[in-house]
């Protein structure tokens, strides 16, 4: 196992740190496996019918409420076991089906993909990556088949993101022989009626101690949920408050050993924030959709407004984006399938990518279909208010850009640590060379398998990547381990290698279709690609070029100035 490990290519947001482009790890594109593609297309299809059918998504967010009836139905559909292995009674789908899967359910309802995500994604993750057979043989089939809904129990009211202020505890009972569950989780979704909880808790005593899951079911003695809560967006959701009071957990319902929960819980939210991005793929098709076809239809000054040039930027500009946001989501899911691994920093900035790039796309879909934009009975009002969530859950994208980038940084400051010692020690050219590695300052060059077509495209990747690693060499010489505080270039450097990775997904994507139909059969793509690229090599530049600007100490000046009045600072009158 270890071997197999340590032969895995290096993940690909590393590479883009160190200037260097792993090709042969990323191209071709990743291709589903044909029988499980044929699974996932049926799959797909089945669900697409039933919603023509039965799904009112209108009524789910106007009763805030997903229907019992909907969720069975569901259950019915196999839906709800979609990644639980054949074995347990699943579906046993991959990754990227996966993620097929939750990109068609958000094209139709947001809440409906937030639910499916917090029982499968998240709810019983844990489960299928550190349950014992025992467990797994337990719990599993009724999740598979809809009758244990799941649910994920992590964030506190003084805890989101910083897990480690965690305060539920898993006191040890030498008497009883369980554990003792005391605390609140707050945020839950599914938590109105799932059966199944995985809740992470602080362990303490003769059985360990630190963070560890806990199988809570619904019922137990001392278990309880609040009220759903009343949101903004993804009204469908039952969002509750979980209370526990000296619930007694059986060692036999630990997942994984104590001391593992914060491994399990990172593990558990890089499935949770890919899928996330997928289905933030197909909220932007779906608006860009509804944005097409009211732009063909609307006519000003004896014109279809689609003629307009301001029209006409956004819906190219929503169509490169979600372009670029599949693009990375996919050849994500499809490393993962075909190695086997995690990837938690594509994973995260898939997240952040597809995330924000649905925010922009409904939002230039309300501004392209004007006032009925803003009016309750059309759905463009429900797609903005659904749509902002995902910049907040499962990570938000804030940390998501520190996390990921710092773990990036992780190797060029391995090498820029060797290249500083060996200056100290008076090396030589060559051994100076050798202490850098692969960060000794070289250009990028355009991958071999970029193809002639769009090899002005592939020379701005290279070009971005030579100027983006040249920079995290410089930041890292500067500051050192004081890098870990520089919130402001850790964003810039997020920014830029969030936008080098859908880059790089979008030239092997589109290199691997030409290579396939060859150009004519590829033109939609290559379009597509170029204005993808020239867009996101700007802002690559742009990010790089405005590290530790004068800005960053007007911003640090003005947030104290801020916290200190309390209101803006310079009335007029």
């Amino acid at each position: 196992m270890t071997d197999e490990k340590h032969a895995l290519p290096a993940p690909p947001t590393e590479g883009l740190f160190l200037g260097k482009i792993d090709e042969e790890s990323i191209y071709p594109f990743p291709e589903q496996d044909p029988d499980e593609k044929e699974i996932a297309d049926m799959t797909v299809a089945a669900f697409r019918e039933w919603a023509d059918d039965n799904l009112d998504s209108e009524k789910i967010d106007r009763d805030q409420e997903i229907p019992e009836s909907v969720r069975r139905q569901l259950g019915e559909l196999g839906l709800l076991g979609a990644t639980v292995p054949e074995e347990y009674e699943g579906a046993g789908f991959g990754t990227t089906s996966y993620c097929r899967l939750v990109e068609e359910m958000c094209r139709r309802d947001a809440s409906l993909s937030v639910f499916l995500g917090a029982h499968l994604s998240i709810g019983a993750k844990p489960l299928l990556l550190y349950g014992n057979p025992e467990q797994k043989a337990r719990y599993l089939p009724g999740v598979a088949t809809g009758e244990t809904i799941c649910a994920f129990a992590l964030t506190e009211p003084g805890s989101g993101s910083d897990a480690n202020a965690m305060r539920t505890t898993a006191e040890w009972d030498d008497a009883k022989g369980v554990f003792r569950l005391n605390g609140n989780k707050i945020w839950i979704t599914n938590g109105s009626y799932a059966e199944l909880f995985s809740v992470f808790a602080k362990a303490r005593g003769a059985r360990g101690n630190g963070p560890g899951a806990f199988i809570v079911r619904r019922g137990q003695k001392g278990f309880s949920n609040g009220p759903s809560e009343h949101k903004l967006g993804i009204r469908g959701t039952a969002t509750t408050e979980l209370a526990f009071q000296d619930v007694e957990v059986a060692p036999e319902d630990v997942i994984g050993e104590i001391g593992e929960g914060f491994k399990i819980a990172l593990e558990t939210l890089e499935t949770g924030r890919l899928s996330l991005g997928a289905g933030c793929t197909g909220g932007s098709k779906e608006c860009l959709k509804m944005a097409v076809e009211h732009a063909t239809e609307r006519t000003q000054f004896r014109k279809t407004i689609i003629s307009f040039g301001m029209i006409r930027e956004k819906l190219s500009r929503m169509a490169a984006h979600t372009y670029g946001s599949e693009s990375a989501v996919y050849l994500t899911s499809g490393l993962i399938d075909r190695d086997h691994r995690t990837l938690p920093v594509e994973a995260g900035y898939c997240k952040v990518l597809g995330s924000e790039t649905l925010w922009e796309v409904v939002n230039d879909t309300v501004q392209v279909v004007g006032g009925i934009g803003y009016m309750e009975e059309y759905p463009y009002q429900r797609s903005l208010r659904d749509a902002r969530i995902n910049l907040i859950f499962e990570g938000t994208n804030e940390i998501l850009r520190l996390s990921g980038t710092l773990e990036a940084l992780k190797e060029p400051s391995h090498a820029v640590t060797a290249r500083l010692k060996a200056e100290k020690a008076g090396l030589g050219a060559e051994g100076l060379e050798q202490a850098m590695g692969a960060i000794a300052g070289q250009a990028a060059t355009v991958p071999r398998w970029v193809p002639e077509v769009i090899a002005v495209e592939g020379e701005c990747f290279a070009a971005a990547v030579t100027a983006f690693s040249a920079k995290v060499v410089d930041v890292l010489r500067r500051h050192r381990r004081r890098i870990l505080g520089q919130q402001y270039t850790l964003r810039r450097l997020a920014d830029g290698a969030i936008q080098l990775y859908a880059m790089l997904a979008v030239l092997s994507r589109v290199s691997t279709r030409i290579a396939a139909v060859g150009e004519e059969r590829s033109a939609k793509e290559i379009l597509l690609a170029r204005r993808f690229i020239e867009e996101a090599a700007v802002r690559v530049h742009h990010e790089v070029e405005a590290i530790e600007t004068p800005r960053d100490g007007f911003d640090d000046q003005l947030a104290e100035l801020l916290g200190e009045e309390g209101r803006y600072p310079a009335p007029l009158f």
